[in-house]
């Protein structure tokens, strides 16, 4: 019981001086990566309180994986990559909270320590667990920017992925494609991959 106890106050203490080591760092490298993630139900879009004229992205369901790549290697000065993540959303449950006049800034925030030649990836799962501390099913269409700050330069790629169909039946655990009878149908999918340009601060 006590090691338990020990472990996870270790643990805690590790996960604070992650956060405070990214608060104090000076970024010197940004990264603004487009996400689109979620369903979309309708080909209309909202103005206010009515249907009209375009929704943000066509009837389809999204989704969008950004991965970061430390690929610094120098025994001269530290290569790790101390990174703080902001959240900017500007479509939220489908509603364009972000559409001119409107100006929004960042509602979720997250920080990690990459090491030399170390990988990680956010995807629309981990975007959600940021925003809201959980993932939702059906996922709501959420587009926004998930902008990436460093400490050294970074490789940055994203994947989007849409999906669409002529008949999607939404049920507690997924989207199915079926036609009106129930029968499975086909879906059409695309796929778009892009090295996301970073912006030197200093």
């Amino acid at each position: 019981m006590l090691r338990k106890h020990w472990c996870a106050g270790t643990l805690a203490l590790l996960l604070f001086l992650a956060g405070a080591q990214a608060v104090s760092a000076k970024y010197l490298y940004s990264y603004a990566v487009k996400f689109v993630c979620g369903y979309n139900n309708s080909n209309v879009g909202s103005s206010g309180s009515l249907l009209a004229g375009e929704p943000p992205v066509k009837f389809g369901n999204y989704a969008t994986e950004i991965n970061i790549y430390n690929f610094n290697v120098n025994p001269d000065f530290p290569t790790d990559a101390i990174i703080g993540k902001d959240v900017v959303v500007l479509v939220d449950h489908g509603q364009p909270v972000g559409r001119e006049p409107n100006v929004v800034k960042a509602t979720g925030s997250d920080a990690i320590t990459l090491p030399s030649q170390g990988a990680t990836m956010d995807d629309c799962n981990r975007i959600a667990q940021i925003l809201w501390g959980a993932v939702p099913s059906p996922f709501p269409l959420t587009i926004g920017f998930l902008v990436v700050q460093s400490t050294v330069e970074l490789d940055v790629t994203a994947v989007t992925t849409a999906q669409a169909c002529s008949n999607w039946l939404a049920s507690p655990q997924r989207l199915d494609c079926l036609d009106p009878s129930g029968r499975q149908q086909g879906v059409s999918i695309s796929i778009d991959v892009n090295q996301i340009t970073g912006h030197k601060l200093f």
